[in-house]
């Protein structure tokens, strides 16, 4: 598994991002965020993604996306080991971003550059789920 600290656009397939594909990543996202172990943090009003999810919009859509998204899941946001730290699960977690994800009408977003995020979190979604599978048995 790459760390999301070193992706580039070049580790994905090359293909013109869509509003369907992006709405299929959205969901895996949800998928995913509902697959999150019990050992992983329930969300509540004070993780940081209930207070920047919480924030005032900017601009624009995108740039709140964009604000939002790089405060929660940029690359100064892991640990020493390349991981997220604002992964938590349930409805003021996880459950937050894909409601949020969810409501955005995508079609006046760089869809390349939505897809590039989404795809970085939903590999460390994927890394967290089979960490702690492998290591509970």
């Amino acid at each position: 598994m790459i760390p999301p600290t070193s992706l580039t656009i070049a580790d994905f397939p090359c293909s013109m991002s869509t509003l369907s594909s992006i709405k299929l990543l959205v969901k895996e996202i949800g998928v995913l965020s509902n697959s999150l172990s019990d050992a992983v943090l329930k969300g509540s009003k004070d993780d940081k993604i209930w207070s920047v999810m919480k924030t005032k919009e900017y601009d624009t859509p995108h740039k709140t996306f964009t604000q939002q998204f790089d405060t929660l899941f940029a690359e100064d946001c892991c640990d020493s080991n390349g991981h997220l730290h604002y992964i938590c699960q349930g409805k003021l977690g996880m459950g937050l971003i894909v409601s949020y994800l969810s409501k955005i009408d995508w079609t006046s977003f760089p869809l390349d550059l939505v897809e590039l995020k989404l795809q970085c979190l939903i590999m460390e979604l994927d890394h967290n789920i089979q960490t702690l599978q492998s290591s509970q048995g």
